[in-house]
């Protein structure tokens, strides 16, 4: 989401972060930042942390669970037990980098709350099957079974192709 919008979570995210360095002006300057459309663009570590964060920076961006917790709690919509119990319902996702855990907010906006109500039912197909990392990277992955569109893209617009494409991913996950 672009600053000067109306909804910016309390806490900066990790494309915001001050402490959030481009890769420019990170000892790493020089190296390219990871194609999102290479097959392991998405792969656990740094690059593939830095291609979430970029992959998720048009739908709110991700933030620490902690920030989250903490916005929450600012708008009075729950506190860090609340975000936990999400979790593990499995009513959000969460993944972990670095030894923190990251959400992608667009399971939160209020801007397209859609968002928020179809990923809890992609949850209920892919989270049995899925861990948080993996699910993180579905959603933002071109889906064969969307004609190379993303999940993300598509679950405000067309939940039921995005369901489908869930549960046709279960079962070939499943074996």
């Amino acid at each position: 989401m672009a600053p000067g919008t109306a909804w910016q979570p309390h806490a900066a995210t990790a494309s915001q972060s001050p402490g959030w360095r481009p890769v420019s002006d990170s000892p790493h300057a020089g190296t390219a930042l990871p194609d999102p459309t290479a097959p392991d663009a998405f792969a656990p570590g740094d690059h593939g942390f830095i291609a979430l964060c970029r992959a998720y920076r048009a739908s709110g961006g991700i933030a620490r669970g902690v920030d989250l917790a903490h916005w929450m709690a600012g708008r009075g919509q729950g506190n860090s037990l609340h975000l936990a119990a999400l979790i593990v319902s499995r009513d959000a996702f969460s993944f972990q980098w670095c030894g923190t855990f990251w959400v992608p907010m667009f399971q939160f906006s209020p801007l397209q709350p859609a968002w928020g109500d179809g990923a809890r039912q992609v949850l209920g197909e892919l989270g049995p099957v899925l861990d948080g990392w993996s699910l993180a990277v579905w959603f933002a992955s071109a889906n064969s079974w969307l004609s190379g569109r993303r999940p993300l893209d598509l679950l405000a617009t067309n939940l039921p192709l995005v369901l489908a494409a869930a549960r046709a991913d279960r079962y070939v996950i499943k074996g």
